[in-house]
């Protein structure tokens, strides 16, 4: 049952602090790390859930282990930060790979760690399973969690990096302002349309409550809202600039089909870890990750149509 007043008060409370952010690239900057130190946590959750339902007993604590690692959050944090300092995206992507590599250099450190403590305790641990046995078992979860930690990279930090490099164009707010506006409506509409009149399922296999009632209640407020706000100025502090209707519509158009499939995959994630959300950060929201797989989802390719198609109309700072 959707809890619709938890909704609107979240929403009250954290609308105007984003409003704010998006008009600086610094303190959104700030905004996007603390809120991937938070998606951190949420993620690794997940993964440990997955682990520990197909791990025995005796494999957990190094599960549990490898969670609790902070060092793996400071590559993270190096290349949200350093993408406000680049406006060539080539930069940004070479970045990413060392960004990557600091990522997976922690994990098989921390493999390093326990390996070393488990030769120390050869002869305990040999009293209940060979010593070859238990090393192979902790070198396919550091595996396991080195591909996890690129997965969480590439799905929810490096699509980040595009509405921090967005703000070499005067029009930077706007164009933020279009993201959000489109990925949250886009969760709006679906929810309502879903749970008031969705009868034909979308993909039950991986999220048995959508339907293409939702997907298409989501598409249509989304456009609205963006067809609403290319006519008004009732945000008279973000400056529009001389961007035509048509941009507004096709962003979200693309930010609403690329929402749906990134809450898909999402869905996907959450399914097998056997977990309903992410968590339960914001009331009537779910966690983090529920409210950040739209957003990360379609800011790659809204960026890709401004690099195509709006750079006729895009003045650079």
């Amino acid at each position: 049952m959707v809890n619709w007043t938890q909704r609107f008060v979240t929403g009250l409370i954290g609308g105007p602090i984003v409003l704010y952010t998006i008009q600086n690239q610094l303190a959104l900057c700030v905004l996007i790390n603390v809120v991937l130190y938070l998606l951190h946590a949420e993620f690794q959750k997940l993964i440990s859930n997955v682990l520990k339902h197909n791990c025995s007993d005796s494999d957990r604590w190094y599960v549990e282990t490898m969670a609790s690692s902070w060092f793996i959050r400071i590559p993270t944090h190096y290349f949200i930060t350093i993408s406000i300092m680049q406006s060539n995206p080539l930069s940004v992507h070479l970045h990413m790979v060392i960004s990557i590599f600091f990522l997976l250099l922690v994990r098989l450190m921390n493999y390093l760690k326990i390996s070393d403590f488990l030769k120390q305790n050869e002869k305990t641990i040999s009293d209940k399973f060979p010593s070859h046995m238990v090393e192979k078992k902790i070198q396919m979860l550091t595996f396991f969690q080195m591909s996890a930690d690129i997965v969480q990279f590439m799905l929810f930090v490096y699509p980040l990096n595009f509405v921090l490099i967005v703000f070499q164009f005067k029009q930077a707010q706007a164009l933020n302002l279009i993201w959000l506006i489109s990925a949250w409506q886009t969760d709006n509409g679906a929810l309502f349309m879903g749970s008031m009149f969705g009868k034909t399922l979308f993909c039950p296999k991986i999220s048995p409550n959508k339907t293409w009632e939702g997907v298409s209640g989501g598409i249509f407020l989304s456009v609205f809202s963006s067809l609403i706000l290319s006519q008004t100025n009732f945000l008279s502090f973000i400056t529009l600039g001389n961007l035509h209707t048509k941009h507004f519509l096709l962003i979200s158009l693309i930010v609403s089909i690329a929402s749906i499939f990134g809450d898909l995959i999402e869905s996907f994630i959450k399914r097998v870890a056997d977990v309903k959300d992410s968590g339960s950060l914001f009331p009537g929201h779910g966690g983090i990750l529920d409210r950040l797989d739209s957003l990360c989802f379609s800011a790659p390719f809204v960026y890709l149509y401004i690099q195509m198609f709006m750079h006729d109309v895009l003045e650079e700072v």
